[in-house]
């Protein structure tokens, strides 16, 4: 089983809320940029010609981050993957964190690989199988 592939991610003092705490909403687009160097290897060479879309998020919130936490510790996996979509898994804790600390927040999303130009689904290649499958836990 995979410990998982960790990325901080910097907070923005655009990301809090008025009671300090980083802005529910704002998790979405932390996730998103924590997951771009996770995904670089497998999908960064077909960037033109093939894209990632989200069919899912699911985030729960378990516990309170704050500006002081930044940079947050990302650290996500491959849950499932299938022919032409594939399920990411995320942990986010503080920069102050242990590893294997209690995260703040869990989330998943589920992501579908599409042909840009002619807007159809796309099978996963053999090369990137095998990346998430290296990440599966």
């Amino acid at each position: 089983m995979s410990a998982g592939f960790v990325a901080p991610v910097h907070v923005r003092w655009s990301d809090i809320d008025m009671y300090q705490h980083i802005n529910h909403a704002t998790m979405v687009t932390i996730l998103e940029e924590a997951r771009i160097p996770f995904l670089r290897e497998p999908f960064g060479a077909d960037i033109t010609t093939i894209g990632l879309l989200i069919h899912e998020v699911k985030i729960l919130y378990k516990g309170q981050l704050r500006l002081v936490d930044s940079p947050l510790q990302v650290t996500m996996w491959s849950k499932r993957v299938r022919a032409v979509d594939f399920t990411v898994g995320y942990e986010v804790r503080s920069v102050s964190a242990a590893p294997d600390s209690k995260p703040s927040v869990i989330a998943e999303t589920q992501l579908a690989a599409v042909h840009i130009e002619e807007q159809r689904l796309q099978r996963l290649s053999a090369e990137q199988r095998e990346y998430l499958q290296r990440w599966m836990r």
